[in-house]
């Protein structure tokens, strides 16, 4: 069996990447509407070319949808 890694996306609708904030880059805020989070849903790895995305990072969004 062979594993795949996946390539981080570089793309994520209606977010820019490159502007995502150092709490929302830990996981401590929504990725999509920048709340506290309390209960999350992986929204899965990004890159960016600039900004603190420029390592592939897990991105997080509130457990109900905000969007």
């Amino acid at each position: 069996m062979t594993a795949t890694t996946q390539q981080p996306r570089t793309a994520l609708p209606g977010v820019d990447l490159e502007r995502v904030t150092f709490e929302q880059a830990k996981g401590w805020r929504c990725a999509l509407c920048a709340a506290c989070l309390t209960a999350d849903r992986p929204l899965g790895v990004f890159t960016a070319e600039r900004g603190l995305l420029t390592d592939p990072t897990e991105l997080w969004a509130c457990a109900s949808p905000c969007r």
